[in-house]
């Protein structure tokens, strides 16, 4: 019996392991090719809720959309440096808090699911009051999301806007 369990054990392993690398392999492949329609959706509902509390002015609700985390990151559209939460978060409040009938409508959202993570792009168009003159305006939109136990958190996020013509 020792004997045999001498053989079949190295065996086994050797099958345990060539089906655990399969596997591996299987999901990477799912990764980069599969579209996950459900995440997708979970995703598309998130930033929806963005836009809502944006257009409500829910500074809370656009704050808590962030990972509370040092790993946070942003790029514009107001500010051009590298911001981290804090300095997002106080952008966010002081724009946001300055103008009325702020209004969002999204143009060709595109999402790329990556199992716990989730890229959201699209083209902004917006338009608001402040200081009593309506402005419109339209840009480019990235969310990079990381699905965590208190839902989608939006780890780094890019805006461009698109520079008016002369």
């Amino acid at each position: 019996m020792r004997k045999i369990l001498t053989v079949l054990l190295p065996m086994f392993s050797v099958f345990i392991l060539f089906v655990t690398c399969a596997d591996r392999k299987q999901s990477n492949s799912d990764l980069i090719n599969g579209t996950f329609p459900e995440l997708q959706e979970e995703l598309r509902i998130a930033v929806m809720a963005i836009i809502k509390d944006a257009e409500t002015a829910n500074i809370e609700g656009l704050q808590s959309a962030h990972l509370n985390s040092n790993k946070f990151t942003k790029f514009g559209p107001r500010n051009f440096d590298r911001q981290n939460l804090e300095s997002t978060n106080k952008s966010e409040a002081a724009f946001f808090g300055a103008v009325s009938d702020y209004k969002q409508e999204i143009k060709d959202m595109k999402i790329d699911m990556f199992g716990d993570i989730g890229i959201v792009t699209y083209y902004p168009h917006v338009s608001f009051v402040r200081n009593g003159e309506t402005k419109h305006g339209s840009g480019r939109q990235t969310f990079v999301f990381l699905r965590t136990g208190h839902g989608w958190k939006i780890v780094h996020e890019h805006g461009t806007a698109r520079q008016q013509a002369d």
